[in-house]
């Protein structure tokens, strides 16, 4: 019989004297014939999935029914979050533009096959920028990696997408293209212009008119619906979601876990649904404080507008809410607030959205009123140095909580770089740069039973970890339990 940890960290010694860690919710397989005065005798998943004996304190809870497990995976500058329910579906939602998610994924759901694929039952790409899918293709790229833990095979059921393709960006003659023709077909409404050529299917988009990740990420699906098929005995969906999609998430009724679609917000021009072109918005200091309404007079922007028409939804397991925003920007978040009623946006857990940009509503970050604020981001090139998270946004998401003190995240600020020194340049003979090692990835944790909610990340120090945990009640009310920063043996994740 399987039971899980019901305190919030559990340390547990093995026979050859080693001790690793455990969190709350993590299963725990009880071996009584073997207890010892003060300890329990018990069998864990250990590293590479391979199962671990030893003892862990006999004042250990334990519990019988499993957690909802959120993971905001370190993925650089980019977003990838995996959820597990308590009846252990499996849901993706993102995966970054390398392959740190796919190794994750691999260490996580070890001992898979072509023949024994891990049924991702959702993976839902908020939109459709490469830093936001394009790590799922490693998924693939992974199954020919002979190491041991580093190749993992899936099978999704279900793809979730905004409807929206990028083209190339540059037309047939070598042209630059503008902004407005990003998307394919657009028409015009008086003062505004629509994208009205969604899809549910991408493949319906010619690969002459796809970019190159929209290209490499539908011959991934195209190759794994084989599989899901043979492994689940249905073929797998493929679809366009927005605020009025229905069913979609009928799939978590066994678990008790609601989902609101909440964006993108589609209108009916034409008599078939379209997204608004969005706008770029003024460049001023009062924006970088979320406090200026949109003002619409800037010019057509294919950035703002994939990014503020990202999917976004509100997930509840009793009294806990979460709410995922992808790249929500400041005009997509004000016409969301306007659009809904404030108690449809209220949540306990908040997915900062586009990693902590100055672009972002004040008055939406107050509606929520998040308890835990995740922000994904990271500063692996140049390239890709947005300054994320902004100062800015950080204080917002603070002053923006409806607890003292706020709980706010950062993959960026949880992960930890040793200092090596100066090394030999393996691009330049002769020349040593000063280099650091990332030893700890900044993952972030969120487990709840729908009432209990446990947050918490880790450090560069084997055994530290940063832990918070608070009940909600009915009517939303926090009560925090404690704040744990402890030091240790070394973790187990």
């Amino acid at each position: 019989m399987v039971d899980f940890i019901d305190d919030d960290i559990v340390e547990l010694r093995l026979d050859t004297g080693k001790t690793l860690q455990y969190f709350w919710g993590d299963p725990c397989k009880r071996l009584p014939a073997e207890d010892v005065t003060g300890k329990f005798r018990v069998e864990m998943r250990g590293p590479l999935g391979k199962a671990v004996r030893g003892f862990i304190d006999a004042k250990t809870a334990l519990r019988k029914s499993a957690l909802l497990r959120l993971s905001m995976i370190d993925v650089q500058q980019g977003d990838g979050l995996i959820i597990e329910t308590p009846t252990g579906k499996v849901i993706f939602i993102d995966g970054g533009d390398n392959q740190l998610f796919a190794r994750h994924v691999a260490a996580r759901f070890p001992g898979t096959s072509e023949a024994k694929p891990l049924v991702v039952d959702a993976m839902i790409i908020t939109h459709g920028d490469a830093d936001h899918f394009e790590g799922l293709t490693k998924l693939r790229v992974s199954e020919t990696d002979t190491r041991p833990g580093k190749a993992v095979f899936v099978a999704p059921r279900r793809i979730y997408h905004n409807g929206m393709v990028k083209r190339p960006g540059k037309d047939t003659t070598g042209k630059k293209r503008k902004d407005v023709e990003m998307f394919g077909a657009t028409v015009q409404v008086s003062s505004d212009l629509y994208v009205s050529a969604l899809v549910d299917d991408i493949a319906a988009v010619p690969a002459a008119q796809r970019n190159q990740p929209f290209n490499l990420w539908a011959e991934t699906l195209a190759a794994w619906a084989p599989r899901t098929l043979a492994a689940t005995g249905t073929a797998m969906i493929s679809q366009r979601l927005d605020h009025m999609s229905t069913g979609a998430f009928d799939f978590l009724t066994d678990d008790d876990i609601a989902v609101e679609l909440l964006g993108p917000i589609t209108e009916q021009v034409g008599g078939k649904p379209a997204l608004r072109f969005l706008r770029a918005p003024p460049d001023d200091a009062e924006l970088l404080l979320g406090t200026n309404a949109a003002t619409r007079k800037g010019s057509y922007s294919a950035s703002h507008t994939i990014n503020g028409h990202s999917i976004n939804f509100r997930m509840r397991l009793g009294n806990v809410r979460f709410m995922f925003t992808g790249d929500m920007n400041q005009e997509s978040m004000q016409r969301m607030r306007e659009a809904l009623p404030g108690a449809a946006l209220r949540s306990e857990i908040l997915k900062a959205p586009h990693h902590g940009s100055a672009d972002f509503d004040m008055e939406y970050l107050k509606e929520v009123g998040a308890v835990v604020s995740m922000i994904s981001s990271g500063d692996e090139s140049a390239a890709k140095e947005y300054i994320h998270p902004r100062a800015t946004l950080m204080a917002a998401l603070g002053k923006a909580s409806r607890t003292t003190p706020a709980v706010i995240f950062c993959t960026e600020l949880a992960a930890f770089f040793a200092v090596k020194g100066y090394v030999d340049d393996p691009q330049k003979p002769g020349r040593k740069f000063f280099a650091f090692e990332r030893t700890n990835f900044g993952i972030i944790h969120v487990r709840t039973d729908g009432e209990r909610v446990l947050a918490f990340t880790h450090s560069g120090h084997e055994g530290m970890n940063e832990a918070y945990r608070f009940t909600v009640s009915p009517t939303g009310e926090v009560k925090f339990a404690s704040s744990v920063v402890k030091r240790g043996p070394p973790k187990m994740v």
